[in-house]
């Protein structure tokens, strides 16, 4: 952790925009509507019902579209010069997450690998990813940027579990040998959990926490 705080954010947001567009982009071959790609071939108890399929393609839908929006969104010379673009792709992440990526990812919780464990891990990961952008929304429509910021950075840790999910999986099962009923547990918590942690480093390392008897700077433009 304590070499993670010391690495330059800019080096940081190099690789997770890389990881995020490579994931968007491998992602877009499920809109191919096979049976036999990666993760739909670990899924044939459910992958022809009609249910879990609509809710597995509304899923990757909001979260493609949440992990191309979510690295631009963190550089300060595009909130600074071009505040309408980046008011623009706050909206299209925001929606994507509320009203597509995080509702389906609850339903398709219910039935997660590695049975009721790992559903659970999911279930907190989508009530979480839901929470913390709501209140990104909340603060920034209240004025209060400060607050908008510690929680849109907690908003895209938990959605770059998407890339460390991935990361994980075959880190654990082909490198360490784990095996896949238990890989598929500890990653349903491991894909989410340091992120968290990694996005508490970066706010305490920016000074985004508002100190006691410091009101929010209200009424300035993100």
């Amino acid at each position: 952790l304590t070499a993670i705080k010391n690495t330059p954010l800019y080096l940081l947001w190099i690789l997770m925009a890389s990881l995020c567009l490579y994931l968007a982009y491998t992602t877009v071959l499920y809109f191919s509507f096979r049976d036999d790609i990666n993760f739909l071939q670990v899924k044939p108890d459910v992958v022809h019902n009609l249910a879990w399929r609509t809710s597995f393609y509304i899923h990757i839908t909001g979260g493609t579209l949440a992990l191309i929006t979510a690295p631009f969104q963190l550089i300060p010379m595009l909130r600074k010069k071009y505040i309408n673009l980046h008011r623009t792709l706050g909206k299209m992440y925001v929606a994507a997450i509320l009203f597509i990526g995080a509702p389906a990812g609850f339903y398709m919780a219910f039935f997660a690998n590695g049975g009721m464990p790992a559903s659970i891990g999911f279930i907190i990961l989508s009530f979480l990813w839901t929470y913390t952008t709501y209140k990104g929304l909340y603060h920034v429509r209240k004025g209060e940027i400060t607050a908008h910021r510690r929680w849109m950075l907690r908003s895209f840790a938990l959605t770059f579990a998407a890339v460390t999910l991935r990361l994980w999986v075959p880190l654990l099962s082909k490198g360490l040998h784990v095996p896949y009923e238990t890989t598929v547990i500890v990653t349903a918590w491991l894909s989410w959990v340091p992120n968290i942690l990694v996005a508490e480093l970066i706010i305490n390392k920016n000074n985004l926490y508002i100190k006691p008897g410091v009101l929010p700077i209200k009424n300035q433009s993100v």
